[in-house]
């Protein structure tokens, strides 16, 4: 045990060893240096301090989303990152800031402005300089390769697109109005994270031709909340307000102009299961302990939690008029809850139900896995006089409500009507175990999935179009081309082909799945660390 003078005789080191070399005794002795020099910190811990200066001020930040900013890419050469971000416990504890976290696991920080103005008066404008020039590495390594353009970042690196600018201003000044003022960052930066977002990089950058484009984006708002997801109309009219076309890629004549990204939204992990409400505004996603969170896609924030059973819940739909969200436990009838309230909707005695599917004219399709009929959850009246089968999963409905295709056995595909619930044919045995199904609008072809491929039969003649060899368990498909996750990338490929049309590379991990929303107009993919991108399905093929 050390003595009290040891102790003593530490602490004048350590002080000695700070002043020699910032240039600083001590933090001050307002509320904020004490409060500072009570975390008893070591040199090492309060030179890393400083850098939480590069943090932007008085702006809410995830955590998470934080930590992988700074953190995830290029650790090899920035181990000193992780140290710097550890601080965040420390002044929280100390009473200097706040770490909220919310119901569905998100922790979200603030560093206040009085605290930001401390540790950077304790940091030299050419240190400051490096140390923002050294995060902006981390963003070029998610480029696709060097010379890219920022806009080329994936829209999964939320935190770059918000603060990227906050971040060039201190080292590049010029290349951060340059990008500002950019056709592509300021179109892509409307449609993916809202024109306030846009708004607050005019704000940093502070020029009079930032100051002339803000003062349009405010005049055709009007004072209303410029969040992404606005309605088109208004969008098309900010864009051609302030002389915006739609860029080609990569600046090249001809090159396919970028997908529209309806919304972005991150979550703390990826779920089991996940549902977008009709009118595209907001997502239910379930999974462990019987949690179902409802997020709102235009603000990125959680709308409501709605505490289920306390098992983990495995599937999720939303009823065709968006009025109530449907769950499902394994061995447990589903339930439903109202989008609005949360509250529990009774009776609801639709049965056991493995998954849904919806077709047009408001067709909602429910498998229920004890009966093995299949039953419409509005009503709970069986689809057909008797029972199908027990233990079908992996349901694909036509989009003109046609055919409804479904898994029996591991390598068993069977065609259903689903308005009767006669069986209309049973596919040759397949090679391998069935993963996902998928079916044309006319129900003339069905995609395949299993896992090591990806085939298109023709129907009813079974004659194979194309097989990719890789894994196809997660796909999506619309009449004319499939979405297929492809390591950080997701592949659109022609069903008549397989030809690969276009990449998405807009993720910053691994995809693990594709899906389209009821209505066909919006493909939905998420990837391991969490991001789900909602995209506009008619810009991916135009």
């Amino acid at each position: 045990m050390r003595t009290p003078w040891a102790r003593r005789r530490d602490e004048r080191y350590r002080r000695e060893y700070w002043e020699q070399q910032t240039g600083h005794k001590d933090w001050g002795d307002d509320r904020i240096g004490v409060a500072l020099d009570g975390l008893d910190l070591y040199t090492h811990d309060a030179l890393n301090l400083r850098r939480l200066s590069a943090v932007p001020p008085g702006v809410e930040l995830n955590v998470t989303e934080l930590t992988e900013a700074w953190d995830r890419v290029g650790h090899a050469g920035h181990s000193h990152i992780h140290d710097t971000l550890g601080l965040f416990e420390h002044l929280q504890l100390a009473g200097l800031m706040r770490i909220r976290k919310t119901d569905d696991g998100k922790r979200w920080l603030t560093v206040p402005q009085g605290l930001h103005e401390r540790l950077k008066s304790r940091w030299s404008a050419e240190e400051a300089a490096d140390w923002h020039s050294q995060l902006a590495h981390n963003a070029l390594a998610l480029l696709k390769k060097p010379g890219d353009p920022w806009r080329t970042l994936p829209a999964g690196a939320g935190y770059w697109w918000r603060h990227l600018v906050w971040h060039l201003q201190h080292f590049d000044p010029d290349q951060a109005a340059v990008l500002v003022a950019s056709q592509g960052w300021q179109i892509d930066k409307i449609q993916r994270f809202g024109a306030q977002s846009l708004l607050a990089d005019l704000a940093v950058v502070d020029s009079p031709e930032a100051r002339a484009t803000a003062a349009v984006i405010n005049e055709v708002m009007g004072g209303a909340e410029p969040g992404s997801g606005l309605d088109p109309g208004k969008r098309t009219e900010l864009l051609r307000a302030l002389g915006l076309g739609q860029p080609t890629s990569g600046g090249q004549r001809g090159a396919q102009p970028r997908p529209t990204v309806h919304a972005v939204l991150r979550l703390p992990s990826s779920p089991w299961d996940f549902a977008l409400s009709p009118d595209a505004t907001w997502l239910v996603v379930v999974g462990r302990k019987g949690v179902i969170h409802v997020y709102d896609l235009e603000t990125q924030a959680l709308r409501r939690v709605i505490h289920g059973p306390s098992d983990t819940v495995h599937h999720c739909g939303v009823s065709p008029d968006g009025s109530f969200i449907m769950t499902s436990t394994v061995g447990e009838k589903a339930q439903a809850w109202d989008a609005v309230s949360g509250e529990e909707k009774l009776p609801f005695k639709v049965g056991t139900v493995g998954e849904s599917v919806h077709g047009p004219d408001g067709m909602w399709v429910a498998y229920n896995t004890f009966t093995g009929s299949f039953v419409d959850p509005l009503t709970n009246e069986r689809r057909g006089t008797k029972p199908t089968e027990q233990g079908m999963s992996h349901l694909a409905l036509a989009a003109d409500g046609s055919t409804l295709a479904a898994r029996g056995r591991s390598t068993q595909i069977l065609l259903w009507d689903p308005r009767s619930g006669r069986l209309l044919a049973e596919l040759p045995t397949q090679p391998q175990g069935v993963h996902r199904l998928g079916l044309a609008q006319d129900a003339s072809w069905i995609a395949i999935g299993d896992v090591s491929s990806l085939r298109i039969l023709e129907l009813p003649t079974h004659r194979e179009r194309f097989t990719l060899k890789q894994s196809g368990i997660r796909f999506a498909t619309t009449e004319n081309w499939l979405a297929v996750p492809r390591r950080k990338h997701v592949q659109i490929r022609s069903t008549s082909t397989g030809e690969l049309l276009r990449t998405l590379e807009d993720h910053s991990d691994d995809v693990l799945d594709c899906r389209m929303s009821s209505d066909r107009k919006h493909l939905i993919t998420h990837d391991r660390g969490g991001t789900f991108i909602v995209w506009d399905a008619a810009t991916i093929v135009p």
